[in-house]
């Protein structure tokens, strides 16, 4: 370990395309107050077990009607043109490793990047298993032989459908028992349906089946007796968010997307698998969802006493392909080696700070300075950088007219549960269009996203003048951990920390090494980077020692996280590919129907890939930055996926 340290040395800075195998997809300047003069009521608060989570859940995602002020809105039109983000907006400055770079393009496609995660025990996650068990006190029944194909095709269009007045007659007869299987094939196979038998004008009988309505409760089965609470199963995702995956299963069985519970969030742009836990949804109306749902599937069932926590993993494992890469096999090996025995610096990486320029941290700063009115500004406000030019027409609608109701109804399909729907529904619904009770409306740990990204903001800047002036190694009043194994804690954590003194200086390496992320819990660097987070903050109109806010939600208790982090189970490969719309890995699914990686003849292009575990709160791109030296921001990517 010295001798790798003793040679580290800085170095200075100087499309989406389509999937060749798709399974179906619903894919200021003011100083800050101490306090601030308004009223908290969060109507965004859930009944169910394991909807809060803590002030550190990132360790382990106006006068006109339905507006705000146009004085604020146009105070707010004054901001500069609005472009991409790039990584040296957010502090992402330097590198530790001495090999040259080299030329690959990052999730040219999301097939590309797949994610498993690894839980506390140290076990990968893996979807090995689509069955599930049958209800309790139900006996399943074979669909052909109670619904017709007729019927089948009926109900399954009739899923898809957007009308929720649309229904499909099953004819049936006089025999009780029939009409008492159609109910039950429709209970067991189509969740959020709703069935009745009624009588038609000429006195036959027919079961009408629709979807059930939004926010009509539905009968509840009992739960059995003994039964532990909680289904735990693994989710498996292709190029979609968590939240809105979850959110369109939680649709499907007519429940709060609070109910389920996960561990870490985990990448869109990426084929994921990870655990979640449900409160008291039996494993068979979950697993039937597999039949109708696209870009998704649920297995490994099994019930567990409770409920998942962010935080209760121990990392990621990663399987990666970066297309057209242009080096050696010396090179390759020269770039990986380096990787494997250095590591990285510990980035917070882009997907913190969002494409746009209006990056998460300045809605984080609007909201740590109680100006309300600046935050929904931003929210909401048109965007330039991101990639979807048609997503900034009812942003564009909404700085003209500022009224909450056109602009939702200019909003797509696929925003209808995103942050800024949400806030729009809230202006809509709060007296005079308040907007601290409308910001309010967006789930609070999407609201919390904001403000931890100002934190991670300041550290990524802190860390990069760190390294700039004192290199890789130790200095007096650093902080390390002091109650934690160093090996196995190299992700953030709230823990206990000593400093670093002549006296035990020689005992640690820069390995050891923590900074905090800003907050009222922590303790600072007594040397002089302890300064620069005040001076950092205070640059921003933030007062480092106020960080414990009047309105809870906003309070930061600060963290502790690594600045060097080393992968495990690191490997790589050269692979020859023709066509670049065929994949080249294999994913969890891929194994479970024996569906191989397509061979390639006349293959002229050169991919690498590789595979490596991370521990937690810990960003893949950061360690690819690392390994090719290039800007991961959305922006230059783009750049290089115009193949």
């Amino acid at each position: 370990m010295a001798s790798v340290e003793s040679n580290l040395k800085r170095d200075a800075l100087d499309d989406d395309t389509a999937p060749a195998k798709r399974i179906k997809s619903d894919e200021g300047d003011d100083q800050m107050k101490a306090t601030c003069s308004t009223s908290v009521q969060d109507p965004a608060k859930d009944p169910h077990p394991n909807s809060g989570e803590s002030n550190n859940d990132d360790k382990k995602m106006e006068e006109n009607e339905g507006g705000i002020s146009m004085e604020d809105a146009e105070r707010m039109d004054d901001t500069p043109e609005l472009v991409g983000l790039k990584e040296k907006d957010v502090g992402i400055l330097e590198y530790i490793s001495k090999h040259e770079g080299f030329h690959g393009v990052l999730k040219q496609r999301y097939r590309d990047f797949l994610v498993n995660e690894i839980d506390e025990a140290g076990n990968i996650i893996r979807l090995t298993d689509l069955s599930y068990p049958a209800p309790e006190g139900e006996k399943p029944l074979d669909v052909n032989s109670v619904l017709s194909k007729e019927d089948q095709e009926q109900l399954a269009q009739l899923l898809q459908a957007d009308d929720m007045e649309a229904s499909h007659l099953i004819q049936v007869g006089d025999d009780k028992e029939e009409r008492t299987k159609v109910h039950q094939v429709i209970r067991q196979l189509y969740p959020s349906m709703e069935s009745t038998t009624s009588d038609t004008a000429d006195g036959k009988k027919v079961i009408k089946v629709m979807k059930a309505k939004p926010g009509v409760k539905r009968r509840k089965s009992r739960w059995p007796k003994g039964r532990p609470d909680f289904c735990k199963f693994v989710l498996y995702k292709e190029n979609m968010d968590l939240n809105d995956a979850l959110g369109l299963v939680a649709r499907y069985l007519h429940i709060r997307p609070h109910n389920f519970a996960m561990a870490g969030n985990k990448d869109k742009r990426a084929v994921t698998v990870q655990e979640i836990t449900s409160y008291r949804i039996d494993a068979a109306r979950i697993g039937r969802l597999n039949d109708v749902l696209r870009g998704i599937r649920m297995g490994n069932f099994r019930y567990v006493k409770k409920a998942l926590n962010l935080g209760e993993l121990s990392g990621n494992h990663f399987v990666i392909v970066l297309r057209n890469a242009q080096c050696s096999e010396q090179q390759l090996t020269e770039a990986m080696t380096s990787f494997k025995d250095v590591g990285f610096i510990n980035y917070f990486g882009m997907q913190r700070f969002g494409n746009s320029s209006i990056a998460t941290y300045m809605v984080g700063i609007a909201l740590l300075k109680c100006k309300w009115s600046e935050a929904v500004e931003l929210i909401l406000k048109p965007r330039e950088g991101g990639s979807n030019k048609e997503d900034n027409k009812w942003r564009e609608h909404w700085m003209k007219t500022k009224n909450a109701q056109s602009t939702l109804d200019k909003m797509p399909r696929h925003k209808r549960t995103s942050a800024e729907n949400q806030l729009l529904t809230g202006l809509m619904k709060v007296q005079k269009a308040d907007p601290f009770q409308a910001l309010l409306f967006i789930p609070r740990h999407v609201r919390l996203i904001y403000i931890h990204s100002f934190q991670s903001y300041i550290w990524n800047l802190v860390l990069s003048r760190r390294i700039q002036k004192y290199g890789l190694q130790p200095i007096i009043g650093d902080l390390v951990p002091t109650d934690n194994d160093p090996s196995e804690q190299q992700g953030s954590g709230v823990i206990k920390t000593a400093y670093i003194t002549e006296e035990n200086k020689s005992e640690y390496s820069i390995y050891d090494v923590v900074l905090p992320l800003p907050g009222f819990g922590i303790k600072y660097p007594t040397n002089e980077v302890g300064e620069w987070y005040k001076s950092m903050m205070a640059e921003h109109g933030i007062d480092s020692d106020k960080l414990k806010h009047h309105v809870k939600d906003y309070s930061l208790l600060g963290d502790y996280r690594k600045i060097l982090v080393k992968p495990k189970n690191v490997a790589w490969s050269i692979q020859k590919y023709s066509n670049y719309k065929l994949h080249l890995t294999q994913t969890d699914l891929d194994k479970l129907e024996g569906t191989e990686v397509p061979e390639q003849t006349d293959c002229t292009e050169q991919a690498v890939k590789m595979e490596f575990s991370l521990p937690s709160s810990t960003y893949a791109t950061m360690a690819i930055r690392e390994i090719l030296k290039i800007d991961t921001s959305s922006v230059h990517q783009a750049t290089l996926n115009k193949t």
